[in-house]
C-alpha cells in the first residue's frame, strides 16, 4: 500500500525486528521513559503473538528501502483496539508520516470489525496529542503507570460503508 510518493506502508516482517526496536527506543527517549519503565515492554520480543493476524498488525513504513516509520494495532476487548508504538525517525519527521501511519492503523481497525480505537501518550508528547486531537481523539483518562504520566486518548470508528 503506498501512501505517498516516499511513504510505502506494509506488514511488518522478521527481518524489521532490529530497526523495530531501534525506532522505538528512540521513541521511548524522545517521550523521557526509561527502557525499565516502558508501558508495553516485551511486545516487540514475539510480534507474531501481540499482533496477531487477524486482531492486529504491526506496520511499517518505508522511504527508499529504508524502514522509517512504524505502528502497531491490537485487541483490548471485542469491539475495542489500541494503537501503539507510532514511531517516526526524527530524519522523517514533519513530513506527514505519522499522520499516514495513524491512517493507516485505523483503517485495518475498521476492516477488522473495531467500533472503538483507543491509545496511550505522554502529556509531554504535544506534536502527538495535537496529531490525535486533529484527527478525532479526544482524551479519556490521565493514567498512572508506576510514576509515570499517560495520557489515554479514545475515537470511535465510522464502519466500513455497506
Amino acid at each position: 500500500m503506498t501512501v505517498s510518493p516516499c511513504l510505502v506502508l506494509r506488514t511488518y516482517r522478521p527481518d524489521d525486528h532490529d530497526r523495530m526496536v531501534a525506532l522505538n527506543r528512540y521513541g521511548l527517549a524522545a517521550a523521557g521513559v526509561p527502557l525499565d519503565q516502558d508501558v508495553y515492554a516485551g511486545d516487540l520480543d514475539d510480534v507474531e503473538v501481540t499482533y496477531p493476524r487477524g486482531r492486529g498488525v504491526l506496520l511499517v513504513g518505508e522511504v527508499d528501502g529504508e524502514v522509517v516509520a512504524m505502528g502497531g494495532l491490537r485487541q483490548v476487548e471485542s469491539g475495542t483496539c489500541e494503537i501503539l508504538r507510532v514511531r517516526v525517525d526524527p530524519e522523517h519527521q514533519g513530513r506527514g508520516y505519522g499522520r499516514a501511519m495513524l491512517r493507516a492503523l485505523e483503517d485495518h481497525a475498521v476492516r477488522l470489525g473495531y467500533s472503538q480505537v483507543t491509545l496511550l501518550t505522554g502529556p509531554d508528547q504535544h506534536p502527538a496529542i495535537d496529531l490525535y486531537r486533529n484527527t478525532g481523539y479526544h482524551e479519556i483518562a490521565v493514567e498512572d503507570h508506576g510514576g509515570l504520566c499517560g495520557v489515554r486518548l479514545a475515537k470511535a470508528l465510522a464502519p466500513l460503508p455497506g
